[in-house]
């Protein structure tokens, strides 16, 4: 097996101290009698590469220095410019691995950032369902441990990955493990290279053969070509001063993270990027995604104007300089469906699809249109969105809790609290708290609706945005206890002004007023909830706590306007 040779190659090179920092395709050779070569053993410690690009050994900036290897293969650590030890090698190794059984990489992106970004968060795409599968449940275990994202929990040691190939190998050999089918027309056989069981070598790629060849022309050649460092912006690419990609790509891996810390940090080595690069169109459009979280999540009230017009300058800069960058529509859909914008559906849509046209493997693109659909009851397009979004990216923990609120919307609780009970949401405790409790009490699980309020409070005291508030007054509503319910009812209000998800608390509140049969407060907090970002008639029409209005005149208007805007959107967005 090659996999199993090449990690017998790693194991004696660590047991020497020597880790190979570049194990990728290219550097494994096959001989004519089946034997595998690991080649370029330390080469990667001097080698540097001008473009920087997917399947040549490049130097990334992303981190001060220099740091060396080959970016689809890197391990985390080796892209955040750590030191490494040999389980960077390990995650190299299953990278390889991975490809050789699946037939494609394991981390894809459309650019370098994409690229870097799925390294670091996201989980690659199961064995099993891609195009061209060759690999056993026992064989993507395997694979699954040595792409452990955090190091620590990887397989420690080389001799751990021989020994299990090994036992995976003699357990498939005698018949204890079932194999797929591999492809044909991926399986390259000559005589002697069969093991046993009939399965033929896998090549790797046809460059793997040459690559004893090039070996010492490419690297004198990397080393003369090296001069500056590139960075995409959009379909083409342009010379980026070094230390502006070097902020760059670190803004990256802060941004994705939402919370108050590296999103300071994003700020800061976006603004830096742009001040070492005025014309660096990508840096300008990260930093305008950056400057609209600080401003719909983290900023005072009084500042956030401040943050929503640097966020629009940034946005109209990064498109000025190209026209044609994705992220910089993408970006300006963030700016535009806030409530600084009194949330524009049409133009952020818009501008969300155009992102989408110049990069259909935008993930969160497709996130935030099925966010902006779902909001204003578009469910079956939003859950089409959500669902592309998860297809590139199944690490992408929001939009899988997104479909549990499009469940809600669709009065759907118990299957909605299984989609929020399996998912993980530690950047919107908030968020996942106030649903799941919301599902819990829909689904007269009362009790288990109030121990996830009670938990929440303990580990969350201050209550973002009022949401989990206003559930437990919506509770209280529906129990007859109308003094507390309205206690709660104002408090997050109070609470809740400002936050950009204050759509959502509104409808609780709403809610809380029809349950205790006082259309007037209902009806004006539910045309809030409309105005505020969440005209949403399926979800309007089916919550049955909305019962006791249906019949007010003025809850009629409302619903014949809903119904009308609802149509609309349906057949033009």
């Amino acid at each position: 097996m090659i996999g199993e040779q090449v990690a017998e190659a790693l194991r004696q090179a660590h047991a020497r101290s020597i880790i190979h920092r570049d194990i990728k395709p290219e550097n494994i050779m096959l001989t004519t009698g089946a034997h595998v070569k690991v080649l370029d053993f330390g080469l990667a410690k001097v080698m540097r590469d001008q473009e920087i690009d997917p399947g040549d050994t490049a130097s990334v900036l992303s981190m001060p220095g220099m740091v060396f290897g080959t970016l689809p293969y890197m391990s985390p650590e080796q892209v955040r410019g750590e030191e490494l030890d040999g389980r960077s090698d390990i995650f190299s190794f299953g990278s390889l691995l991975y490809e050789l059984l699946a037939g494609q990489r394991p981390f894809e992106g459309k650019s370098k950032a994409e690229l870097i970004s799925a390294i670091l968060t996201t989980d690659p795409a199961p064995i099993r369902n891609a195009p061209l599968p060759d690999a056993s449940s026992a064989e993507e275990q395997l694979v699954r441990k040595c792409l452990e994202k955090k190091a620590a929990l990887r397989y420690q040691t080389m001799s751990d990955v021989v020994a299990d190939l090994k036992y995976v190998r003699k357990e498939s050999e005698s018949g204890q493990i079932a194999r797929r089918t591999p492809t044909p027309g991926l399986v390259a056989t000559t005589s002697g290279s069969q093991e046993q069981g009939g399965r033929g070598i896998r090549y790797a790629t046809i460059g793997a053969l040459l690559a004893a060849v090039l070996l010492v022309a490419g690297a004198a050649w990397y080393w003369r070509s090296f001069r500056t460092a590139k960075a995409p912006t959009g379909p083409s690419v342009r010379a980026v001063n070094s230390a502006a990609y070097d902020a760059y790509m670190r803004g990256k891996v802060n941004v994705n993270l939402e919370n108050p810390q590296n999103n300071e940090a994003a700020i800061k080595l976006f603004e830096e990027a742009v001040s070492a690069d005025p014309n660096f169109a990508a840096a300008y459009a990260e930093l305008a995604r950056a400057y609209a979280i600080k401003a719909r999540f983290f900023a005072p009230v009084a500042e956030m104007n401040k943050w929503n017009e640097d966020a629009e300058v940034a946005v109209e800069k990064a498109l000025a300089l190209d026209p044609n960058l994705a992220e910089g529509y993408f970006a300006r859909g963030l700016m535009l469906w806030t409530p600084y914008k009194r949330f524009p559906h049409e133009q952020a849509v818009r501008a969300y699809r155009r992102a989408i046209e110049l990069n259909p493997n935008f993930d969160e693109a497709h996130h935030q249109l099925g966010f902006v659909y779902l909001h204003i009851g578009l469910l079956d397009k939003a859950q089409g969105e959500l669902e592309k979004a998860l297809s590139i990216n199944p690490g992408n923990t929001l939009a899988r809790y997104r479909l549990g609120v499009i469940e809600m919307c669709r009065a759907k609780y118990a299957h909605a609290f299984e989609i929020f009970n399996s998912t993980p949401l530690k950047q919107s405790p908030t968020m996942l708290a106030s649903y799941s409790a919301t599902a819990l009490f829909r689904l007269e699980r009362n009790a288990e609706a109030s121990a996830t309020i009670e938990q929440f409070f303990r580990d969350y005291p201050k209550d973002e945005g009022g949401l989990v508030t206003s559930v437990r007054a919506m509770m209280l509503a529906k129990a007859g206890k109308k003094s507390e319910a309205e206690a709660g009812i104002q408090h997050a209000i109070q609470i809740g002004r400002g936050y950009a998800h204050f759509h959502h608390t509104s409808y609780n509140v709403a809610v809380s007023y029809a349950l205790m049969g006082q259309p007037e407060p209902a009806l004006h907090w539910l045309q809030v909830t409309a105005d505020e970002g969440f005209p949403c008639y399926p979800l309007f029409e089916g919550d049955t706590n909305l019962d006791n209005i249906r019949k007010n005149p003025g809850f009629v208007t409302f619903m014949e306007q809903m119904k009308q805007q609802w149509a609309r959107f349906n057949d033009t967005l």
